[in-house]
């Protein structure tokens, strides 16, 4: 595939790969096991507020650089093109290989037309290909077991 972009007339810019996700980023509690000292019970604060926003993500995993976008209410094909145009705009100089899942909104022709983006599709169930899933997981160690009342 690499090749065949290569060879298209239409792209004249290097080629940049990346790899694209959206995760669910919430104030419900994200619990980790956890140390206390020996006949103290481990308290952690509970959250059941349901607010919640999406990081939208893309990876570059040869030189490690990295665009990020969070705020948004929901995912959708509207949304991701705000942020495939605002990925655009930042790596203006390169033709981007973008790399996802097969979510149901990525589909839509709308995405497909962006100049300077081409989308390429991970095959179904298999989220250990995209290395923006082990950013996510990271995300999620990091903020586990906090709270308002969390003692350091």
């Amino acid at each position: 595939m690499a090749k065949g972009l290569k060879e298209n007339p239409d792209i004249k810019k290097p080629i940049k790969l990346m790899f694209m996700d959206e995760m669910r980023f919430g104030l419900i509690s994200n619990y980790r096991r956890s140390w206390s000292k020996v006949g103290k019970r481990t308290v952690i604060a509970n959250q059941q507020e349901y607010s919640n926003r999406y990081l939208y993500s893309a990876i570059d995993p040869i030189t490690g650089d990295n665009f990020h976008i969070i705020g948004f209410n929901d995912v959708n094909a509207a949304i991701t093109k705000t942020f495939l145009n605002a990925l655009r705009k930042k790596y203006s100089e390169f033709h981007i290989l973008m790399v996802w899942d097969n979510a149901p909104f990525h589909r839509k022709k709308e995405l497909h037309e962006i100049d300077g983006i081409t989308p390429v599709y991970l095959p179904s169930y298999s989220p250990e290909l995209n290395p923006v899933e082990r950013f996510y997981g990271e995300i999620r160690k990091i903020t586990a077991n906090i709270g308002k009342s969390h003692e350091k």
